[in-house]
């Protein structure tokens, strides 16, 4: 297990899209006739200018760069009773899972556990625990994470780009993917939050 405080971690990178003189130039040569810079004129040439830029920026920003640390993994043959405990005291909605070398082999999830346990809510849950706690209780010390976990893991290379970040997101509507590197080694975890303020997307994606 590796474990490291999570709040208090160095924060993503924060793309800044900064529009550059190639950028606008670009743009004003897709605006057909006479710039008379009304407010009209103005608002498409920024909108071309911004759109010049993201594609700049998108070409040389890399999941390493938006990525932090993971705070967290856990083997597969772990019992449930101390992730969840981890979980709930490191505030994590889901986790990396990976085998002794670090390779990832797995990710956890709150929707994962959820549905271990025959319900889709937390609501749903509560009910259940209430009405036999001795149940649960007894499967989350005899059940491991590999019996639980999502496998294979939706991850992505350290050196992907946005088109490449953006497609393994929409695989399985992922909120969280675990970065690896070539040889699946778990380097850090790239959320889909973090992302999208990177590039400001919000809204977007």
């Amino acid at each position: 297990m590796t474990e490291r405080s999570e709040g208090d971690e160095a924060t993503p990178c924060q793309t800044q899209i900064a529009l550059s003189d190639e950028d606008i130039r670009a743009a004003m040569a897709e605006i057909p006739g006479y710039l008379d810079i009304n407010m009209g004129d103005f608002r498409e040439l920024y909108h071309q200018a911004f759109r010049h830029a993201m594609e700049r920026l998108a070409g040389r920003t890399i999941a390493g760069q938006m990525m932090l640390p993971a705070t967290w993994t856990v083997r597969g043959e772990m019992l449930l009773d101390q992730v969840v405990e981890g979980m709930a005291a490191r505030a994590l909605k889901g986790l990396p899972v990976v085998d002794s070398a670090q390779r990832v082999v797995g990710v956890l999830t709150e929707t994962d556990l959820l549905r271990h346990f025959g319900v889709t809510t937390f609501t749903q849950f509560l009910h259940r625990y209430l009405a036999d706690p001795d149940v649960l209780e007894h499967s989350l010390h005899e059940t491991t994470v590999a019996a639980v976990m999502t496998a294979p893991a939706i991850t992505v290379g350290v050196d992907a780009r946005f088109s490449r970040i953006v497609e393994r997101f929409h695989v399985r509507a992922a909120n969280r993917l675990p970065v690896v590197d070539r040889s699946g080694v778990l380097v850090g975890v790239l959320s889909r939050k973090d992302f999208i303020h990177a590039f400001h997307l919000e809204g977007l994606l």
